[in-house]
């Protein structure tokens, strides 16, 4: 029984000590780094107001800290933690460790980035030291994902101050890795939470202090000047790291809070990136303090609700497993509303992802009066429309389904499938669908170069092919085969510019050539004995 024990202390003490290890951010050389002749990798504690807060000087040793959820409340989500401090100095505690050992009580992995400080003296190029940090920290949280039961394609960023500067720089600048990345890991967030974030780098936004650290020369900046000529800095830097000027509809969905009465990083920050995400389309969340200082870590005194608990919400509404994983709640009212069809009705269901739900939308005349009925999900993928087939097409009883799916399979959005996989769930749907005495169009998958929720999985060609799978089942089963793609592709296999919105989704354009070719394949289809 004493070993037993002392066996039970041991294990508990080995997960507790594997949960927050810190452990070296690269393997062997370090990039973009000189061998420093300063001090380095400095800590200092300072008692501000009843709390105290760990400061970190001058390093030039990036780590990362692990800290692991018990495996029993893992939800699969991580985010990778950047403290602020102006690029001058990382407040590793308030705006690191804590925040991170909140995550994993919401069982949440969290890893705290000590990044290197941008430095003339330690690195040859300090404008993008930190980034490189960055994007090497997300490269490794991907790499071992598996091994530290994390969801590769659920993996965040958050950023205080400075290190909202960072995280924003990480989810804006992916596209051009500043590291070696051999094996062409995403270096994409794939969300990002910004704490009062520094945004800007503009002349009338910016905090001085960390655009200085960052891209400034203070041998040749003028004393007390405001303006970027006078700094040592170029035009193309400012605007290179004013990171509302670089948001695109790739930029990841963002959680972003700040208040009003900040005096160190103008709130107008905030609403600047706000702006630059709303225009692009890409889904932000805010959450606005009327009152509070800048630095409070996770608690503003002056509240009573706190961004803390309300980023939790988001993530678990937007990240995290849902229950009714494959929706089936969402069409269960309108479901009861649709009667039986009459005798001489042509009731026509189109089963889809967000291309068929947003036909409603963007082109409604193409449903007016017609016995069509909408059954389009955004964001699903093949095995969700196959759980919900019986009671969103079967008991609706059609006499033709139109399947359009394979985007998000092919997307991973719910997890990495095989072309293979994809076509035999449409196939499962397709039989599933003849034996209940409905006639089956299916779809080709419409076009698309490249995914702005996840990109860089080059979708082209694996369209293509998944498409050409779905066309020999339709020839060697006499079904109708609907062939968006063909009328839809531009040279390099991807959605023409006229046709859509961000090169997945059609327009009204796109829709107004998808139509006709849906109409004619429904003629044809009930034709069909």
């Amino acid at each position: 029984m004493f070993m037993k024990r002392i066996l039970l202390a041991l294990a508990i003490i080995s997960h507790a000590a594997f949960a927050q290890q810190e452990i070296a951010l690269y393997k062997g050389i370090v990039p973009n780094a000189i061998r420093p002749t300063v001090t380095i990798d400095t800590s200092v504690t300072r008692n501000v107001g009843d709390n105290k807060i760990d400061i970190l000087h001058g390093v030039i040793t990036p780590t990362l800290t692990l800290y692991l959820p018990d495996p029993a409340k893992a939800t699969g989500t991580a985010v990778i933690i950047c403290p602020g401090g102006g690029y001058s100095i990382l407040a590793i505690s308030h705006e690191g460790h804590d925040m991170a050992k909140k995550f994993n009580e919401a069982g949440i992995a969290a890893f705290v980035l000590k990044y290197r400080l941008p430095r003339k003296e330690l690195m040859p190029d300090k404008r993008i030291g930190p980034l490189q940090d960055a994007q090497r920290a997300i490269q490794l949280v991907r790499e071992n994902a598996r091994q530290w039961n994390i969801h590769p394609n659920k993996i965040g960023i958050l950023g205080s101050s400075a290190g909202g500067h960072l995280a924003s720089t990480a989810g804006t600048h992916f596209e051009k890795a500043y590291i070696d990345n051999l094996n062409s890991i995403n270096l994409r967030p794939d969300f990002m939470i910004l704490n009062y974030p520094v945004i800007s780098f503009s002349d009338s936004l910016t905090h001085q202090g960390s655009r200085m650290n960052l891209i400034g020369n203070p041998d040749v900046a003028v004393k007390g000047s405001k303006k970027f000529q006078e700094l040592g800095m170029t035009k193309e830097d400012v605007i290179l790291f004013s990171n509302e000027l670089q948001v695109t509809p790739k930029t990841p969905p963002t959680f972003i809070t700040a208040p009003l009465t900040d005096n160190v990083v103008p709130a107008g920050n905030t609403f600047a990136f706000i702006a630059a995400m709303q225009q692009n389309k890409v889904p932000v969340e805010t959450f606005i303090y009327e009152k509070g200082p800048h630095g409070f870590g996770m608690h503003n005194a002056t509240a009573r609700e706190q961004w803390f608990d309300a980023c939790l919400r988001w993530i678990k509404k937007n990240f995290e497993p849902n229950m009714d994983w494959a929706n089936l709640k969402r069409f269960e009212n309108d479901n009861k509303k649709v009667l039986q069809p009459a005798a001489s009705e042509n009731r026509i269901v189109f089963m889809g992802n967000s291309i068929t739900e947003g036909w409603s939308k963007l082109h409604p005349d193409f449903w007016k009066d017609k016995p069509y009925i909408n059954r389009g999900i955004s964001g699903q993928t093949t095995p969700q429309m196959l759980l919900r087939f019986k009671q969103d097409v079967i008991d609706l009883k059609p006499k033709v389904v139109v399947i359009l799916a394979g985007t998000n399979d092919i997307a991973g959005n719910t997890g990495s499938m095989t072309l293979e996989q994809s076509r035999d769930n449409i196939i499962a749907m397709a039989q599933l669908a003849k034996a209940n005495g409905i006639k089956v169009v299916l779809s080709s998958v419409i076009p698309a170069y490249d995914f702005p929720w996840r990109p860089g999985l080059e979708p082209a060609g694996k369209i293509v092919a998944l498409n050409q799978m779905i066309k020999r089942y339709c020839d060697a089963n006499k079904i109708v085969y609907l062939d968006y793609h063909a009328a839809m592709k531009d040279e390099r296999n991807g959605l023409k510019n006229e046709l859509g919105y961000d090169g997945v989704h059609p327009n009204e354009a796109g829709y107004k050539v998808m139509g006709p070719l849906a109409e004619k394949a429904i003629a044809e289809a009930l034709k069909r004995k």
